[in-house]
């Protein structure tokens, strides 16, 4: 293909992106609530992807690796990989520091913003950021849109819940961007998720065990689900008296007519 055919081509790809640029997507339709917790890490750990769809660059007149909002980004795919003008995607990365850059093990999962497709040939596609949580970077890997499940009005609403159940306390695994610390207001990661039958919406108790002989647990704070993956659950702190720290532990709340487990002195001493 000569220059001026290929000149020709991406003609023909931006008259098409300029045509569905001014679209209002689904940052008008989301609350704030959707939209903060759109942006959180999802609650599972993950490889590197072989064969995912990436972002290659931008349409700016110099080369750039890191972007914003708003930009116009190159995908190395398009219509041969289903990639179809005003499609919406997640844009992602894997969380890795000097010491992992090159590992092969499951990480967690940085959620950099979501784009529109704007503009789709069969080998390549432009897109439009609809939102940023973070910078986003060549190389990073797109997942389809799905919009955060919470209630109208963007207020979760706890389930139905009644005494706490000890027997089934999770650890805090991490803070947002594995932070190890979380205030209110803020999310963490928690371990279990639809294996221990939590659903969005089941509330916790925040304990902190000191450790000391003949000294129970100390309550510190309240949070609830808002993203429950198979073994993970992304949890929002709705109050908090300290700073909660990777392996406080969360007691759930039962549902109402289940008889709880009893308080131990100190529930997190125990391998489960």
């Amino acid at each position: 293909m000569d220059r001026r055919t290929i000149a020709l081509a991406c003609t023909a790809v931006l008259a098409g992106a300029s045509a569905v640029y001014a679209q209002s997507g689904p940052e008008e339709a989301l609350t704030n609530l959707q939209k903060t917790v759109a942006c959180q890490s999802p609650p599972v750990l993950a490889a590197e992807p072989t064969n995912a769809i990436r972002i290659v660059g931008s349409q700016d007149v110099v080369d750039r690796s890191t972007f914003g909002k708003p930009e116009v980004l190159v995908l190395n795919a398009g219509t041969g990989r289903n990639v179809q003008v005003n499609d919406i995607y997640f844009v992602r990365r894997l969380m890795r520091g000097a010491e992992t850059l090159k590992d092969k093990l499951p990480h967690s999962i940085q959620t950099s913003g979501w784009v529109r497709v704007v503009a789709s040939n069969e080998t390549t596609a432009l897109v439009s950021p609809e939102h940023a949580c973070s910078d986003i970077r060549a190389g990073d890997f797109l997942e389809p849109f799905v919009a955060p499940m919470v209630s109208e009005g963007g207020v979760l609403v706890p389930l139905t819940q009644g005494e706490l159940d000890f027997a089934l306390y999770s650890k805090v695994l991490h803070g947002e961007i594995e932070r190890r610390s979380i205030g209110t207001n803020e999310f963490a990661t928690i371990e279990h998720g639809t294996d221990r039958d939590i659903k969005v919406g089941t509330r916790f108790a925040v304990y902190r065990d000191l450790r000391l002989t003949q000294n129970p647990l100390k309550r510190i704070g309240e949070a609830i689900a808002v993203w429950v993956g198979p073994s993970m659950t992304l949890v929002q702190v709705t109050s908090a008296r300290d700073a909660i720290f990777t392996d406080d532990v969360m007691v759930p709340r039962t549902a109402d007519g289940v008889k709880p487990a009893p308080a131990p002195p100190a529930a997190a001493r125990g391998k489960k």
